[in-house]
């Protein structure tokens, strides 16, 4: 099934969301659901006009986490967050939540990307077709496709299936062997992620070697969703195009402004 042997919550979340998405396929044909994907506004660009002197994307993250009591998590507001994200002005917004099983995820990308005038990315798991579909549908502009949970063919597939509706597919890699089998695809976008769960730590040098590898012409996003100025200073001084950033991070005053400052201060020389 996958490329590696994965982590066990991440199996029980996989196993949820093909039992979820088995449910809703049986209940509503992909055929209508393309129908309410056409209706939809253009998807907005994301990593696709990169000029010369363009700053960094800076991309804020919602994510739901589920409290130790097992109930839905208390003062979580994903179109709130959103809103205050887009009006400090940051460039798009991320949102996740398959950190554990929750059903919700698909309706909140719904309400975010109607209440926002910026990108909006969908980094739940995608294992179908149908779910690229279903995310057009809810008005994301981009998604993440994960090499760790997605066979190279079925990565594949799935590339070709987000350019088909328009949106911009990030494939999200967390070592060389998965950077190798992406970088076969061609993939406009990489992700790159070091993020350890078990120590809530990053490892920048795994970053930097995995962007080494990667060709000019190939649009670098940093998935782990850093949480201090000075980790963005450090991936800021990697040449990448696009970070995404932890609401922890974002809560703090004045911290927006000072990740715009960086980013401006950081222009990168982007591939046309």
């Amino acid at each position: 099934m996958a490329t590696k042997e994965l982590e066990p919550q991440v199996e029980t979340i996989l196993a949820a969301k093909r039992h979820y998405l088995k449910e809703r396929m049986a209940k509503t044909p992909i055929e209508a659901v393309r129908a309410l994907a056409s209706m939809q506004k253009r998807p907005q660009p994301v990593l696709n006009t990169v000029s010369q002197d363009s700053p960094v994307m800076l991309i804020g993250q919602i994510r739901y986490r589920l409290p130790q009591t097992g109930k839905m998590e208390e003062n979580y507001d994903p179109v709130g967050l959103a809103l205050r994200f887009t009006q400090a002005g940051l460039d798009a917004v991320g949102i996740f939540t398959d950190a554990t099983i929750y059903e919700g995820g698909l309706d909140d990308l719904v309400l975010v990307s109607r209440a926002v005038q910026v990108p909006v990315i969908s980094q739940d798991y995608i294992l179908e077709e149908y779910q690229i579909v279903e995310v057009r549908a809810a008005g994301a502009s981009a998604l993440v496709l994960s090499a760790t949970v997605l066979e190279p063919a079925q990565l594949r597939t799935l590339v070709s299936a987000t350019h088909r509706n328009r949106m911009t597919a990030i494939v999200q890699v967390h070592d060389e062997d998965e950077l190798d089998s992406a970088l076969a695809l061609s993939p406009y976008v990489i992700g790159l992620s070091s993020y350890n769960p078990h120590t809530d730590t990053y490892d920048p040098t795994l970053i930097a070697r995995l962007r080494a590898m990667i060709p000019s012409h190939t649009r670098v996003m940093v998935m782990d969703g850093l949480k201090t100025l000075a980790d963005v200073e450090t991936i800021l001084a990697m040449d990448v195009h696009a970070i995404l950033l932890c609401d922890v991070l974002l809560r703090e005053p004045g911290a927006i402004a000072q990740l715009r400052a960086l980013a401006h201060e950081n222009k990168r020389g982007g591939a046309e």
